[in-house]
């Protein structure tokens, strides 16, 4: 039976590295790609201005001659926009950064002259640039608060795009008339920002425009406002409330830290209260510690098992740590941790099972409590002395 010449193996070493390093993921770097798209939003808006503000001879006459929209401008603002999100690897980076050569490609096609080329170019190149790192923009929904934001922004965009375009075709029916895109701008935004403008609408299509302009763009005004400030004010006003509760942490001195928000560990805060020491309640849960917080309780948010959340909670101060979660394996690694920081410490845990005990006190409580003999204990005690008879012994 012939057999074919052997194989090179040379040749399928070559083969086989080719195909693997195909195979291999494409190195991601969002801060390069971020630094990259801020920096071609950033020559896409100046090519815009000056493609607006410049008449620059066209290639052929067209029906925008001497009259080019700021399309470019606002492309390059949405790409200023999506370099801060594109370097978080979020979804709605990739997605809404197919917008802008769609703007810029769309005002080339109408009223192609040498800016409004040069930008369409660098818009495309950039998305085809990020094209093959499309698979590392994961994080993040496409429908989410993120593309809420990104869409309002758009949305804003296109609202001050269309205030100057209208502005500016309908110059000569307002009074003064509108005279360049700086006025076109001036109106649009004044109007949008319900300030008012010095211009008054003398014919019935510059009032519609007007309408259009109060109705669309206000709305969008107040839906930005909404969108992108008030979530950061809550950030602002999270941060001073993290830093407060720093400053009243660090004043803490000989206090209890109780882990868990158990009936159990609440118990024992209201009764440590009532002897008058100053506690602590430690919980993972953000709606349970802002209840507690409101009915006055002082609280910290975080893992009590973690060695940062026990240390943000003043242990290396505190005066004792009282382990009451609802699970004995949380009190247990609560205990190893607590005792890692603090050799000295007082701990006391609470158990749910008897033979959880032991293991409490291996892992350093100096008192390990099971709330199942202790209530048995009492049932006893109060059976008996109600029966009038003693304790059998």
């Amino acid at each position: 039976m012939a057999t074919g010449p052997p194989a090179d193996t040379g040749t399928l070493l070559r083969d086989r590295a080719g195909a693997a390093s195909r195979s291999r993921p494409i190195a991601f770097h969002p801060p390069a790609i971020g630094a990259i798209t801020a920096a071609v939003g950033a020559l896409v808006f100046l090519f815009g201005i000056l493609s607006a503000l410049y008449v620059e001879p066209t290639i052929y006459r067209d029906a925008l001659t001497g009259y080019d929209p700021p399309f470019d401008a606002v492309a390059g603002l949405l790409l200023l926009a999506l370099s801060f999100r594109i370097r978080e690897r979020t979804t709605v980076a990739w997605l809404f950064s197919l917008f802008a050569p769609l703007l810029t490609l769309s005002i080339a096609a109408l009223s192609p002259n040498v800016y409004s080329i040069l930008s369409a170019a660098a818009s495309t190149l950039l998305v085809a640039m990020i094209y093959p790192y499309r698979v590392g923009f994961y994080r993040g929904s496409a429908a989410g608060p993120e593309a809420t934001q990104m869409l309002v922004v758009v949305a804003a965009l296109l609202s001050i795009l269309f205030g100057m375009v209208g502005a500016r075709f309908l110059a000569t029916e307002f009074s003064p008339p509108i005279q360049g895109w700086n006025e076109a701008l001036y109106f649009t935004v004044a109007t949008i920002s319900t300030n008012g403008a010095n211009y008054l609408p003398l014919t019935n299509t510059a009032r519609l425009f007007a309408v259009l302009l109060i109705l669309f763009g206000v709305g969008t005004f107040l839906t930005a406002v909404v969108v992108l400030f008030v979530p950061f004010l809550e950030r602002r006003l999270q941060s001073l409330a993290a830093r407060l509760e720093r400053a009243q942490m660090e004043e803490l001195r000989d206090h209890v830290i109780v882990c868990g928000t158990s009936g159990e560990a609440r118990a024992s805060v209201d009764a440590l209260r009532e002897a008058g020491s100053r506690t602590i309640l430690l919980s993972t849960d953000p709606k349970t510690i802002e209840v507690l917080r409101a009915e006055g309780y002082r609280t910290h948010l975080g893992d009590p098992s973690s060695e940062e959340t026990l240390r943000g909670a003043g242990i290396d101060r505190a005066r004792a740590l009282v382990a009451a979660m609802d699970s004995d394996a949380e009190n247990l690694l609560t205990v190893i941790t607590a005792r890692g920081i603090r050799p000295n410490l007082r701990i006391i845990a609470l158990a749910k099972q008897a033979d959880t005990l032991p293991k409490l006190e291996k892992a350093g409580a100096n008192q390990a409590i099971s709330l199942v003999r202790v209530a048995g204990r009492l049932v006893s005690a109060a059976a008996l002395e109600a029966s009038g008879g003693a304790p059998v012994g």
